[in-house]
């Protein structure tokens, strides 16, 4: 046994080095792989219509009033008869522009992320639609996300340290306030 050890270590190390370069290389392909996801919220707002929520959903330019997440929401020209929206962060670092591809008041709103114009290094996109379906005396609001993201800083901050979800339950959550009525959220997708 001992006449193999000096080749044992050295088979040991490139074995061990082997493995490290794999497992970083894996790293570095989920770290800037794009990945496709599917969110789907049920949020229930027991006290408050359709009506309600709905005019939170589709009033946009008060949209800063109640959702930190916007310094400023500004209506563009309409495209082809949809309403555009341009979404600024607090501090005018972020900003994106949303189409809306669908409306049935009270009922179903589905809004589209515009790529034209837009810095082509954001690492993400997206498709949103809200169905909203009288729950009692309150509102049950289905959410679902269809988007993508790419890059290591969504990596880290959807995987690591948050959920691709948390921006959706954050968004319900703040309806709810506004709304002041809690809202029930059960996450049935968010992958």
């Amino acid at each position: 046994m001992r006449r193999f050890a000096p080749i044992a270590r050295p088979i040991a190390r490139v074995v061990l080095l082997a493995v490290a370069i794999a497992g970083l290389a894996t790293i570095v392909f989920l770290a800037f792989a794009r990945r496709d996801h599917t969110i789907e919220l049920i949020v229930t707002y027991p006290k408050s219509p359709p009506s309600a929520v709905w005019r939170l959903l589709t009033d946009h330019a008060s949209e800063p009033k109640w959702l930190p997440a916007f310094g400023s929401v500004v209506r563009q020209p309409d495209i082809a008869g949809r309403e555009v929206w341009t979404h600024s962060s607090p501090d005018r670092a972020f900003n994106f522009t949303v189409m809306t591809l669908s409306a049935i008041p009270e009922q179903r709103y589905e809004r589209l992320l515009l790529r034209d114009g837009q810095p082509r290094n954001q690492p993400w996109d997206g498709r949103w639609i809200y169905e909203l379906q009288p729950a009692g005396a309150g509102t049950r609001m289905t959410i679902t996300e269809y988007g993508w993201t790419d890059g290591f800083l969504f990596f880290i901050q959807q995987r690591v340290l948050s959920s691709p979800d948390a921006f959706l339950q954050f968004y319900a959550r703040r309806i709810g306030r506004e709304l002041n009525d809690e809202a029930e959220i059960q996450v049935v997708r968010s992958h």
